[in-house]
């Protein structure tokens, strides 16, 4: 948390795309349609201290630069990456493949809750949808349900630059938070 004690929020707030509240000098940041407070002594998610790993994405990607986001080509984590990620497809899509039928039934009411809307698909899939991730990071995500000819699939891509705003560790946390927060909402809704 040292890191927050030395950012001046005012001037970071545009770039980041973050609301300012000047009176109480913190940021309003959303992540997956969740609001976190980022205060000096550390980040909050729904008044209570936010979980370690949504605290070190929010904070790394506030001490990105200030370049603009570029959302096509999509890119996988190995573009980002000049060693192997094997665990991305082990802990984030095969979690999302084995529950591609109930995500792609109600994608409706799954989608809005984390900020993604409907898209293109890049490889003739049943759902395909982005997702603004953090104001300046986005993920598409193609999911396809088991047919008689083909199994399940499903596959997590980045922003073109997301690079730019998080290191290639905090994009695999990133993509985890995204999957733990669908597959929950999946799970109530």
């Amino acid at each position: 948390m040292n890191a927050l004690k030395h950012i001046s929020f005012a001037e970071i707030a545009d770039q980041a795309c973050a609301l300012y509240n000047e009176e109480h000098d913190e940021l309003l940041l959303g992540m997956f349609g969740q609001e976190y407070v980022v205060k000096h002594d550390g980040v909050l998610l729904r008044g209570q201290k936010a979980p370690d790993a949504h605290a070190d994405v929010v904070i790394g990607y506030l001490q990105a630069s200030g370049v603009k986001p570029v959302l096509t080509p999509w890119r996988s984590i190995r573009d980002f990456s000049e060693v192997p990620i094997p665990e991305f497809r082990e802990t984030v899509e095969m979690p999302l493949l084995h529950a591609a039928r109930d995500i792609i039934s109600r994608a409706n009411v799954l989608l809005p809750m984390v900020e993604a809307s409907v898209s293109s698909s890049l490889v003739n899939s049943d759902l395909a949808f982005t997702v603004r991730a953090l104001p300046n990071v986005y993920l598409h995500v193609e999911l396809s349900r088991e047919s008689q000819e083909f199994p399940a699939e499903a596959w997590v891509l980045y922003s073109n630059n997301a690079a730019a705003f998080l290191t290639v560790q905090k994009l695999l946390t990133l993509a985890v938070l995204f999957k733990d927060r669908l597959l929950g909402l999946a799970r109530i809704y």
